[in-house]
């Protein structure tokens, strides 16, 4: 299984990329939402992603922005929108869901709130 993982903090996407080898997925990183725009586009269709952790706060394109865009393609319907950031009051995880997010979870992220999450969204057994 394959994760895109976009976050503007390096030292963030190492660690959801640990966590996502560790729960036996395969990261593909990206630095914003609109590098995150791009790895998605020039994916190899054969090897869709399925899912992609988006932080909210970044530069150049934010993560809200990234799953408005992703959502309006229906490219992508299945791929699972999960928000990962440290916004958690419950007007901005109203928004995130309704954009299309299809979860939200809180950081500081551990390993067991992220497989937990991803067991919810059907992707491990």
């Amino acid at each position: 299984m394959k994760m895109l993982i976009i976050d503007d903090s390096k030292p963030m996407r190492s660690f959801l990329a640990y966590l996502a080898q560790d729960l036996s997925f395969k990261p593909v990183l990206a630095e914003d939402g609109r590098a995150g725009l791009e790895t998605l586009v020039k994916n190899d269709p054969q090897e869709p992603f399925d899912v992609a952790l988006v932080d909210w706060d970044m530069p150049r394109m934010n993560g809200m922005e990234f799953v408005q865009f992703v959502r309006r393609n229906h490219d992508y319907d299945s791929l699972k929108l999960m928000m990962v950031t440290t916004n958690n009051t419950e007007e901005k995880v109203s928004q995130a869901l309704e954009a299309g997010a299809n979860d939200y979870l809180m950081k500081p992220v551990t390993k067991e709130a992220l497989e937990e999450k991803l067991l919810i969204l059907g992707l491990i057994p």
